[in-house]
């Protein structure tokens, strides 16, 4: 594990760890406060945030931000990452083995930000947090 953001955000340039990285245009590592007390963290990239290499700016980032607003959360004070970095082709669902890949990465983010709370955005996220077992019981 790293000790900084520096040293994680360094050790993520140039990643080859899964398929992915073939076809990206941008890693997505995770934008935000990086002493937030509010993590959000969803599945992977769409092509907009593969355009970008910023987290959630796509349909569901606008839909996000208005959640936000409704609520009086203000978006600059979370930290929004997801499990994979790399947009999946066609916007498909992370892989085991992409998740996996990126998986240290995740976890490196919430050990350095230190969040009070951590929102878990679709199965995948929610699956490699909680477990496939209790997912499925959840159905």
């Amino acid at each position: 594990m790293f000790e900084t953001w520096e040293e994680l955000e360094e050790s993520i340039k140039g990643c080859n760890r899964c398929k992915l990285w073939n076809t990206r245009k941008n890693i997505v590592f995770g934008e935000g406060n990086k002493n937030a007390r509010l993590m959000f963290i969803g599945e992977g990239p769409g092509a907009d945030e593969d355009s970008t290499g910023i987290p959630f700016v796509g349909k569901a980032g606008k839909l996000m931000n208005m959640a936000f607003q409704a609520v009086g959360i203000n978006r600059e004070e979370t930290y929004i990452a997801n499990i994979v970095k790399c947009r999946p082709p066609q916007n498909r669902n992370p892989e085991e083995d992409e998740c996996e890949a990126c998986l240290n990465y995740l976890r490196n983010q919430v050990i350095l930000v230190k969040p009070g709370i951590i929102v878990l955005l679709r199965k995948c996220s929610f699956e490699k947090y909680i477990g496939k077992r209790i997912w499925n019981n959840c159905k």
